[in-house]
């Protein structure tokens, strides 16, 4: 009897198709990766995934005016174009915000408070967009910064900091406007300092130089920095793909970045409008924060 049952099993096993296993170098690698993409912040394929939410599932909660965030459940915020310049131009503009020095240290035990107020408004974008309330669900372009790093392009240094116990600083929202037309997806946190938010800016940049061409299996994404310092302190205008640009900006010790979904056609990509959306974003900012 226990012949039969072994010659059985042996049978079964022989039956079964071949199965590869992934090393456990490969499995920590992965959970790396989302551990990165949760905390912070999109190769193509992230982009139709955000455009898509954006039009279906995030267009439940839509409503003409942004409304606030649940008191208990504070939302992250967006707010200002980003770009890399520290030209007095910027401040021409009529945005001005303390700079590091030897009072922004870098252990400041207190974060700047981002409030909805300091988020991009749907009416910035166009009137028919409106605010999405539900969860992002797609993928951030610190997604394939990550592989970048896992691959060994870029040693994430200058590091970014450390925004572990960040309380009350951070808020996110997608403006949307329904299927072929262009999403924007913010996220804005605050700093203790000008020099932390600054820092934070410096690890971006290095991120889109080191990585400025990333293949990874089915993931292929190439980044631009097409323009620098159109807004706030700090600015930097980013192209990913065809029909995706970067906004990234800093003011004061608040750090904001946009990500600007096109519809998937020739020439779609506004680089013009984007700037326009990033000092929109710095106003929003300086209104309703003191870091102007």
């Amino acid at each position: 009897m226990r012949d039969d049952i072994s010659q059985q099993l042996d049978g079964f096993g022989a039956d079964m198709p071949a199965m590869i296993w992934a090393s456990p170098e490969e499995i920590r690698g992965r959970g790396e990766r989302r551990r990165r993409v949760h905390a912070a912040g999109m190769t193509a394929a992230a982009v139709v995934a955000a455009v898509l939410v954006a039009g279906t599932a995030l267009a439940l909660g839509t409503r003409p005016e942004d409304p606030a965030p649940p008191a208990t459940t504070p939302s992250p915020t967006v707010s200002a174009v980003p770009r890399i310049s520290t030209s007095p131009s910027a401040r021409a503009q009529g945005l001005t915000s303390p700079t590091a020095g030897p009072s922004a240290t870098v252990g400041a035990p207190f974060d700047t408070v981002i409030p909805a107020g300091a988020m991009l408004r749907a009416s910035d974008v166009s009137p028919a967009h409106r605010v999405d309330e539900g969860e992002y669900l797609g993928e951030t372009y610190q997604y394939v910064t990550g592989l970048c790093q896992d691959k060994g392009q870029w040693d994430g240094k200058p590091s970014a900091p450390d925004t572990s116990r960040v309380r009350e600083s951070f808020r996110q929202r997608v403006l949307a406007a329904g299927q072929g037309r262009m999403h924007v997806l913010q996220r804005t946190y605050g700093y203790g300092s000008a020099q932390l938010a600054g820092a934070r800016v410096a690890h971006e940049r290095a991120g889109f130089e080191h990585c400025a061409v990333v293949d990874h299996r089915e993931t292929h994404a190439e980044f631009e920095i097409v323009r620098t310092g159109f807004a706030g302190d700090e600015s930097l205008l980013v192209r990913l793909s065809p029909d995706v640009l970067l906004v990234l900006v800093r003011v004061g010790a608040v750090y904001t970045n946009l990500s600007l979904m096109f519809p998937d056609t020739p020439g779609a990509a506004d680089e013009a409008l984007a700037e326009d959306l990033g000092r929109k974003a710095v106003t929003r900012i300086c209104g309703a924060t003191t870091a102007c």
